[in-house]
Order: C-alpha cells, then sequence, then structure tokens
C-alpha cells in the first residue's frame, strides 16, 4: 500500500506539472481531471512494480529448484 500511495501522490505532481502547460486544453473541474489522471496512472505504475517484484520472487524460486535438482 506504501509502494501505491508514494506512486500516487508522485502522479498527481507530474499531472499537475503536465496542465499547467497544458490549461487551455482542460476547461471544467482541473483538480477533478488531475486526481483521476494520477490515479490511473499510479493503478498502471503500482501494477507493473508489483508485477517486477513477483518475476523476481520467481526467479529466486526457479534458481533454487533448479540447485536442488542438480544436487
Amino acid at each position: 500500500m506504501k509502494v501505491f500511495i508514494s506512486t500516487f501522490l508522485a502522479c498527481i505532481v507530474i499531472c499537475w506539472l503536465a496542465t499547467v502547460f497544458f490549461v487551455s486544453f482542460i476547461l471544467n473541474n482541473i483538480w477533478a481531471i488531475i486526481i483521476f489522471i494520477a490515479f490511473l496512472l499510479a493503478v498502471l505504475i503500482t501494477v507493473l512494480v508489483k508485477q517486477a517484484f513477483r518475476l523476481e520472487e520467481l526467479e529466486k524460486n526457479v534458481e533454487k529448484l533448479l540447485n536442488n535438482k542438480q544436487d
């Protein structure tokens, strides 16, 4: 959960900076749009980070199984 919250806050900052440059394209309720986009980005990034952690764990397990099989 800590990873998600930190990612979400970073996405809010990035979205806020992007909207500063593209304010003319956003007409209504700028904060709702920023938070929504940041939420979507945070979910995607969190999923990717968790998948990377799971992949590392699987690689360790495969190495362990291969070492046990060779012995």
